[in-house]
């Protein structure tokens, strides 16, 4: 089985950008329409697609719904979602659209009473955590607010609190990478690996060629998100295919 390949498009303004570190000042636009993007992804052989809804960081309200409907009710992929999803409101909004899946991370921290006490089993096998991490002292910290924020809560703990309340799936960032391509944290995968035996790990940030997949893969993640190196073609329409077919 080999580990899912999902591409990222991120929407600031609808339009489809990249950031670098997750820094507003550092952002390159893209000429390239959203859906059309995801429709490409999709002929590629994609099954799976991450949206993060940039204006929804910074701002705390989408500006980009039309699209991200237009994305589900067009294509067959598998949407997950996140960016700025910080009330039950919102949960309950995008609950009801037609995302696969919700991913959800300063929220999940900074109400994390309420938020692990207010889902039946279902919805919580369609949310997502959100753990994005920089690494300080050799110790990966959680980040919140667009990575603008310290949390001072360490991951490895974090992870098994929300394990313990039935959560399974994890979105992990490491912020220092992303955007960069300069390659995957493979010893921090490696890590959460062995220690979480049970749980969906998806790895996200510094993914720049094709044999990071081959890295990521060989110490078994589940799943990885791609974003620059695919718009910048630093891994290949035709790598993608090859990753996806082989078994």
């Amino acid at each position: 089985m080999s580990m899912n390949l999902i591409p990222a498009i991120d929407l600031l303004d609808q339009k489809c950008v990249r950031l670098l570190r997750g820094d507003f000042d550092q952002v390159t636009f893209y000429q390239k329409e959203p859906l059309q993007l995801a429709k490409h992804y999709e002929s590629l052989g994609c099954e799976y697609l991450h949206i993060v809804d940039l204006n929804g960081t910074r701002d705390g309200y989408s500006e980009n719904e039309k699209i991200v409907d237009s994305i589900i009710t067009q294509t067959n992929l598998k949407v997950q979602m996140g960016g700025g999803i910080r009330s039950m409101l919102s949960i309950k909004y995008w609950l009801n659209s037609g995302l696969s899946k919700l991913v959800i991370g300063s929220y999940a921290i900074e109400e994390y009473n309420q938020f692990v006490t207010s889902f039946d089993s279902e919805v919580r096998s369609r949310i997502i955590v959100a753990l994005d991490i920089m690494i300080l002292d050799g110790l990966p910290t959680i980040r919140i607010h667009g990575w603008q924020k310290d949390s001072k809560m360490n991951l490895l703990s974090t992870i098994k609190s929300f394990v313990d309340n039935g959560f399974k799936d994890f979105l992990i960032t490491d912020i220092s990478k992303d955007g960069t391509l300069e390659g995957p944290n493979i010893d921090l995968y490696r890590q959460i690996n062995e220690k979480f035996k049970e749980i969906n790990v998806i790895a996200s940030g510094g993914v720049s060629k094709f044999s990071d997949l081959i890295k990521l893969d060989d110490i078994s993640m589940q799943s990885v998100v791609v974003g620059k190196s695919l718009l910048e073609n630093k891994i290949t329409d035709q790598e993608v295919i090859q990753f996806l077919q082989k078994e």
